[in-house]
C-alpha cells in the first residue's frame, strides 16, 4: 500500500460520486445510499489524515463508492470509467485489494 497516494484516492472517489449522475428516483434511498456513504468517506479520510491509507481502509472506501453506484443506479460502463480513473490517478489496484470489477 505504500505507492498509493491517499489525497489523489480520496478526491478521486469524492469527485466521483458528486460527477456521477443520479438515475434513481427515491430521496430516502439517496440519502442512505450515497449521502450517508459519502459522509462515512469523508469520516475514512480525516481518519487517516497524512499516514499511509491500509488496504481495509481502500476497500471500505471502494465498497462505500459501490454502494453510491448502485443508489445512483450508475450503468455498468460508467462506474468501469470512474474506477480505472481512480486507479489511475491514485496507484490503487482494484486487484491487489481483491475488489472486482462492478
Amino acid at each position: 500500500m505504500t505507492d498509493i497516494d491517499a489525497a489523489a484516492f480520496f478526491s478521486a472517489v469524492l469527485k466521483t460520486i458528486a460527477s456521477t449522475r443520479n438515475h434513481g428516483t427515491d430521496p430516502g434511498e439517496h440519502a442512505k445510499g450515497v449521502v450517508e456513504p459519502a459522509t462515512r468517506i469523508r469520516a475514512v479520510e480525516e481518519e487517516v489524515g497524512e499516514r499511509r491509507l491500509t488496504s481495509d481502509e481502500a476497500e471500505e472506501v471502494l465498497e462505500l463508492l459501490g454502494t453510491t453506484f448502485r443508489a445512483k443506479r450508475t450503468p455498468d460502463e460508467e462506474r468501469e470509467y470512474y474506477l480505472r480513473y481512480i486507479e489511475q490517478v491514485s496507484g490503487i489496484s482494484r486487484a491487489s485489494l481483491g475488489v472486482s470489477a462492478p
